[in-house]
């Protein structure tokens, strides 16, 4: 039976570079063909979030979702590699990147007042639910995306938090790629493409704003310019 753990309600620091000690990372990362190494779950709950989340999102935030899934099973794999074979971590944390941000669906931005990330972590909740999941791993999946823009904050978070926390940092602002291989990164992005990824989710930021001048979105300094400002991905992966 699947304890709270199991779904990644473990607490550790927010502030990753503690957890990493002043390095860069943990274990030096090796080269990954996610295509061939990384198994994506598919559990009943998987597949209906997957469908869900095809039905309500732009190929651009689908594929976005999916590319935070790769960096972080890796991530995981090596960086933390005493959760590498826990199927139920990683079921919830393919979850977590499915659904996180569920609530930049037009369908959702224009319903509420809320902020994305906290109306997104809500409607998530209900339907994993709805869709027969464990409270704890709908609730390990919400707590998440609540979290995935805590990025300016001290104090503790849960382990599938911090990991998504990480790997959107990734992919929208180019940051912590010491924990990747670059070899790694061109085959997430050989996958699921990123379509332009910088200015479609820099456009979301900024439409946001404008609705909602008080939205968490506001809490990340400068965040239009931190997104348009990923030479990383840009130069390599959207650059004419």
């Amino acid at each position: 039976m699947a304890t709270p753990a199991d779904y990644g309600f473990f607490s550790v620091p927010r502030n990753f570079e503690e957890l990493l000690n002043g390095k860069h990372y943990l274990h030096k990362p090796t080269p990954v063909d996610v295509a061939k190494a990384v198994k994506f779950p598919e559990s009943a709950v998987v597949q209906a979030a997957r469908e869900f989340a095809k039905a309500k999102l732009p190929p651009e935030t689908f594929n976005h979702s999916h590319r935070v899934f790769y960096y972080g099973t890796v991530i995981i794999a090596q960086q933390f590699p005493e959760h590498a074979n826990n199927e139920v971590l990683l079921e919830t944390y393919a979850l977590t990147c499915l659904l996180h941000d569920i609530a930049t669906a037009d369908e959702f931005l224009y319903s509420t007042r809320m902020s994305f990330d906290f109306y997104g972590a809500f409607v998530a909740r209900e339907f994993l639910l709805n869709a027969g999941a464990p409270q704890d791993e709908a609730d390990a999946v919400a707590e998440g995306i609540l979290r995935h823009q805590d990025v300016e904050v001290n104090g503790a978070i849960t382990f599938i938090g911090l990991i998504i926390q990480l790997t959107t940092l990734v992919d929208n602002a180019g940051s912590f790629l010491s924990l990747m291989a670059p070899e790694t990164i061109d085959s997430v992005v050989t996958l699921y493409p990123r379509l332009g990824w910088t200015s479609c989710f820099s456009r979301f930021v900024e439409t946001e704003i404008s609705l909602k001048p008080w939205c968490h979105s506001t809490a990340v300094t400068d965040f239009v310019n931190v997104v348009k400002g990923n030479k990383y991905f840009i130069e390599r992966y959207e650059s004419d």
